[in-house]
């Protein structure tokens, strides 16, 4: 079994968010302009990873790439999608859902900077440092933040299946009226 990854164990390193990524910003469609679809539509808001409405009329389409919105929420979008003008995209050829993960984590510890007086436009977001595990060459180490948040994700994955199987087989233990050959497996 591998050794358990821990974020004690690697170097970390300060890196500035236009260094790391081809930055866009969306595009303003208002509501009333907007037709319902099935294109995520993504704008600032702190719930359901940014997704504020479905439509079929998208001003432009992009994938798979980190969204960050003008509170400096961070989400990771993979698939499809379109965003508002208040959505800074970024995007790097190594992203995947797990580093995703990993980067928006980090990108939301700079959140206490923004409010509604100083929103996190493009410009600021594109300054913003943010640390990252680092490879031998110094780079963001991308396998890393990837294998770390797949290791995170499997334990959680365990504990809910562990906690279910126990309720599950006391459940069973009670309807059945118990003993040791009524484990429900």
């Amino acid at each position: 079994m591998k050794n358990k990854l821990t974020l004690q164990d690697v170097e970390w390193k300060e890196f500035k968010i236009k260094d790391l990524f081809k930055i866009k910003r969306g595009k303003r469609l208002i509501e009333k302009n907007r037709h319902k679809g099935d294109v995520p539509y993504i704008s600032a808001t702190s719930s359901n990873n940014g997704i504020t409405d479905f439509i079929n009329n998208p001003l432009f389409i992009e994938n798979n790439k980190l969204v960050v919105t003008t509170f400096c929420d961070s989400y990771y979008i993979e698939g499809n999608f379109t965003a508002s003008d208040e959505i800074t995209m970024l995007g790097n050829k190594n992203l995947n859902k797990y580093n995703g993960l990993f980067l928006s984590s980090m990108i939301k510890t700079n959140q206490s900077k923004y409010a509604f007086g100083r929103k996190a436009f493009t410009d600021r977001i594109s300054t913003q440092i943010i640390m990252l595990p680092i490879d031998k060459n110094g780079n963001p180490n991308w396998q890393f933040m990837e294998d770390y948040i797949k290791q995170e994700e499997k334990e959680i994955v365990n504990k809910v299946v562990k906690y279910y199987q126990n309720r599950l087989d006391e459940i069973f233990k009670n309807v059945a009226g118990g003993g040791a050959d009524t484990k429900f497996h």
